[in-house]
């Protein structure tokens, strides 16, 4: 029988039985207690089974890192959110574009509300601290185009969301966030900034080597749901 740590944030918040295996050492996977879904995490793709159990999605996280030791050109356009007068709606918009390559969101058995109730959360932590130091949002004509969440542990930090309206992609935006950033963190004492994405998510993964940030870590993350 496999052990199983329950997540007790995720099952609170989607309402639900939710527990997690790391790195398992066997293929297929036998349960001492029931759970309604297990995430499975592992570095290398494995070709787990779970007995009663079916494998409804599966993606590869990817941890992009870089360290920073130059400041760039600061952007007029750039406020931290204390100094923003941004809307609310705008923030929890943004943030349901940055997810929509997410598994909350990709997994269609989570539903389209809770993913949007996820990520609504998620903005609500950043803003009260909780997740993030701070976020710092793009503006133009007093609308948010875009915005950027940090959170700093020691002796490095860690992007938290970062999204840009799917109508002013392509302008840059998103990388001038990502050098506030860098700023913030130099300025701060911290030289090496990490950012979590999808490696389905090319068009993310494209824009982080750009930005000269390698890939230091892969997870493959797949959820077995209870038949």
């Amino acid at each position: 029988y496999m052990e199983v740590n329950k997540l007790k944030w995720d099952s609170d918040f989607f309402n639900i039985n939710i527990g997690e295996i790391i790195n398992p050492d066997t293929n297929f996977i036998v349960l001492k207690e029931d759970f309604d879904l297990i995430y499975l995490k592992s570095e290398k793709n494995c070709e787990a089974k779970i007995e009663g159990y079916v494998n409804s999605f599966t993606e590869t996280k990817v941890l992009f890192s870089k360290l920073i030791d130059e400041k760039r050109e600061i952007n007029q356009n750039i406020f931290s959110i204390s100094e923003a007068n941004s809307k609310i709606d705008d923030l929890y918009n943004l943030a349901f574009e940055s997810g929509k390559m997410s598994r909350f969101n990709l997994d269609k058995k989570f539903g389209r509300t809770k993913f949007e109730e996820f990520y609504i959360k998620w903005i609500d932590n950043s803003l009260n601290k909780i997740f993030a130091d701070d976020v710092l949002v793009y503006q133009e004509n007093n609308q948010t185009l875009g915005f950027v969440t940090y959170k700093t542990e020691k002796d490095f930090a860690t992007i938290g969301l970062v999204a840009v309206d799917s109508f002013s992609q392509g302008k840059g935006i998103g990388g001038k966030l990502i050098d506030a950033v860098e700023n913030k963190l130099i300025s701060d004492g911290v030289f090496k900034l990490l950012i979590p994405t999808q490696l389905e998510n090319t068009n993310a993964c494209g824009f982080y080597e750009k930005k000269e940030y390698k890939i230091s870590q892969t997870t493959v993350i797949k959820h077995f749901w209870r038949k």
